[in-house]
Formats: C-alpha cells, sequence, structure tokens
C-alpha cells in the first residue's frame, strides 16, 4: 500500500499471477479538515489515517483472497433461499439490557474475586469498579458487533468480507494490544517496590518503558518465526527500497529498487521507538500516581504523544542527510531490521505498481501492462476488469 497526497492505492497479487489494484481518496475528514495541517495536531490524524486505510487495504486484499478462494472451489449454486428478517436493534438492546443486569447485579458478586486476583486493590469499592468495567467493556463490544453486522449475502452476491467481520477480528486485537502494550507494562512497574519521592516515580517511567520495548520486541520476534509474517516483512522492505529509489535516485525500475536499503527513516517502526522514548520522557511530569489515575493518563497521553512522535519523525525524514536526523532515526533504523526482509523480485514489482497507482511521475516500466481494477464477482462467474497484469 502507497500513500500520495490526496490519495493511497493497494497492488495484491492474484493466484493467477495478474496484478489488481485499488486507488481510493483519502478521506475527508482527515485529508480537509484544518487541523490535519496543525503542528502537534496533525500527529493524531496521521494515527487515525494510518489505521483507517490500514483497515481498508486489509480488506481489500482479503476481498482478492476469498474471490480467488471462491474461484476455484465454487461448488454448484444451491438454490435461493429468503433471508430471514434482521432485527439488530431488537438483539441488540437485548444483549444491552441483560448486560446492564450483569453490570449492576453479578458485579458484586465478582468484586471479591476481583480483590483476590488483583491485590493491588484498594477496597471493595475499586474491586466492584473493576468488575463493572470490564463487564460494560463486554457488553459494549457485543452489542457493537450485533449492530455493525451485515446480511449474509445471497448465492448470486459479490464474495466480499463485511465491516462487520474486520471490525470483529480488529476490535479484540486493538484492545489486546493496548492491554499488553499499554497497560501491562505500567502495572508490572508498580509492582517494583522504590522508595524516594519524585525520583522513584521517574525510576519507575524508565521501567516501564524498558518492560513495553522488551514485549514489543519480543512480540516482533516471535511472529517473525512465522512464514506468512516473514513475507509481510518481505513486502515491508519492498515498499522501503521502492520509495528510497523515487527519492534518491529519481525514477523507479525493478533493478535499481533492488540495490536499495529495506529502511527509511519515516517509517512506522521508527515512530514506534519514538513513541516508546517520548512516552517515558512525558510520564515523569505525571509522577506516578495510584493504578487507576495511572493507567488511564497512559491511555489519555497516547494521541499526545503519537503527535509528538510523528514531528520527530517527519523532521528526521525531511532532512534525512543531515547529522542530527540521522542520530535521531539511527535507533528506529535498527529497529526496522526486525520488521523489514530483502524481498523477492515479485514482491518489489507489486509495490511498484502500488506506487504507479498514487503517484502520476511514476510510470510502469516498459513491457509492463496495467494493473486490473479489481471487481468482486459473483460465484461461478468470472471477475471482470481489464488487461491483466503479469510483469
Amino acid at each position: 500500500m502507497m500513500r500520495g497526497p490526496d490519495a493511497y492505492a493497494t497492488a495484491v497479487r492474484r493466484r493467477d499471477g495478474s496484478v489488481v489494484t485499488e486507488q481510493r481518496s483519502v478521506p475527508h475528514f482527515l485529508q480537509g479538515s484544518r487541523w490535519a495541517k496543525v503542528p502537534f495536531i496533525r500527529g493524531t490524524f496521521v494515527l487515525i489515517e494510518t489505521l483507517t486505510l490500514g483497515l481498508r487495504s486489509l480488506q481489500f486484499s482479503a476481498n482478492v483472497a476469498l474471490q480467488d478462494e471462491a474461484e476455484s472451489t465454487a461448488p454448484p449454486a444451491a438454490p435461493e433461499q429468503a433471508a430471514a428478517p434482521r432485527r439488530p436493534w431488537v438483539a441488540g438492546g437485548i444483549v444491552a439490557a441483560l448486560g446492564g443486569a450483569l453490570v449492576w447485579k453479578a458485579a458484586p458478586k465478582l468484586a471479591p474475586l476481583v480483590a483476590h486476583r488483583l491485590p493491588m486493590l484498594h477496597g471493595p469499592e475499586q474491586s466492584l469498579l473493576a468488575a463493572r468495567i470490564v463487564l460494560g467493556a463486554v457488553t459494549v463490544l457485543l452489542v457493537a458487533l450485533l449492530l455493525l453486522e451485515k446480511p449474509k449475502a445471497r448465492s448470486d452476491q459479490p464474495q466480499t468480507m463485511s465491516d462487520a467481520a474486520l471490525w470483529g477480528a480488529m476490535i479484540p486485537a486493538l484492545l489486546l494490544g493496548l492491554g499488553l502494550f499499554i497497560l501491562l507494562p505500567s502495572f508490572l512497574a508498580g509492582l517494583v517496590k522504590i522508595g524516594g519521592g519524585y525520583g522513584a516515580a521517574m525510576l519507575k517511567n524508565v521501567i516501564e518503558g524498558g518492560i513495553r520495548l522488551a514485549l514489543i520486541l519480543g512480540y516482533i520476534a516471535a511472529i517473525s518465526l512465522m512464514g506468512q509474517i516473514r513475507r509481510v516483512f518481505q513486502y515491508h522492505g519492498a515498499e522501503h527500497k521502492v520509495i528510497n529509489a523515487l527519492e534518491i535516485e529519481g525514477h523507479v525500475d525493478p533493478e535499481i529498487a533492488m540495490k536499495q536499503s529495506p529502511l527509511h527513516p519515516r517509517c512506522g517502526t521508527a515512530f514506534l521507538l519514538l513513541f516508546i522514548v517520548l512516552k517515558i520522557v512525558v510520564g515523569w511530569f505525571f509522577g506516578w500516581p495510584v493504578w487507576y489515575w495511572r493507567l488511564a493518563i497512559r491511555l489519555l497521553m497516547v494521541p499526545v504523544v503519537a503527535a509528538l512522535a510523528y514531528e520527530t519523525t517527519r523532521l528526521a525524514g525531511r532532512h534525512r542527510d543531515s547529522l542530527l536526523a540521522r542520530v535521531m532515526s539511527g535507533p528506529g533504523l535498527l529497529l526496522q531490521r526486525m520488521t523489514t526482509r530483502e524481498p523477492e523480485m515479485d514482491m518489489i514489482r507489486i509495490a511498484i505498481y502500488a506506487l504507479a497507482g498514487v503517484a502520476p511521475e511514476v510510470p510502469l516500466p516498459v513491457g509492463w501492462p496495467p494493473a486490473r481494477e479489481f471487481t468482486p464477482s459473483r460465484p461461478g462467474s468470472a471477475a471482470v476488469g481489464g488487461e491483466e497484469a503479469k510483469p
């Protein structure tokens, strides 16, 4: 996926070797808002944009994979059946009512168990509050999934991944990420017994940042052992090589791109490391309050620290040859070695197709056919599109 000033493009290689692309405009609330251009505020917009565009690209690639799978294993057409009417608000209301009853009736019974499992909670009021927050969050998640779910497509409709299915997979992952990388390090650092006032609070913030960094590095190292994730890291390196070829050489072709570095100072991996370091620094100003205020502050700090990290990454990218930029981006480039791999030539080609989709000044190499526009087809029918791209 490549992003341009006003649009982004995603290129996907299909099972038959052809390439399909999708070009879409950046959402207006991200691109058109004047706040999206204000320093130290635009970083929050970039964080939202990254999540939004990433999810859309994942949905597009999933739809291509679903169609490939459907075309290779298409069963005989089944007789059409009338779909039962959906009443999501009724189901959502029932779940909300049951969830509310659990929050108020079951939470007091769960509070002693929570207090036993989490001894850092002070008093029955805090245990009761924690139990109600957990039950309430589960209820909200279930209601949201019921309301977002789309009716099941008929057999003659295009097979695509619904928004509800996408968010149903992403919301638990986002919650797990917040819990594992934002809240858990703070909780573990709070178990360390250090006295000494403000100096101890600063040290605990450093310990929290170290734990967070260790968890992230361990997570990246673990998933990099998976074959599919290694291919993702190879595509990540291909994107960087193609961008480096354009910025350094002024033009792009597979041979030139393959010679470039798979690292880039504006990469999100560099942003991630800066985020961790700046979170430690910003945390110094808040000391080490009681656990519930500390966890709330950690969550509220995310957009603020993201804005600071974005401005620093942007500065390093604009002055990538200066000594200061090299010092600032050096640790991030080291971390990128974990999230990038040397790509194959076919991966370079896919990255070039994505870049050409958003950069008119980047023509496809001579002899390459244009990519097809992807159109979801109905089961048993062929995909509709232009000339196949098989460079």
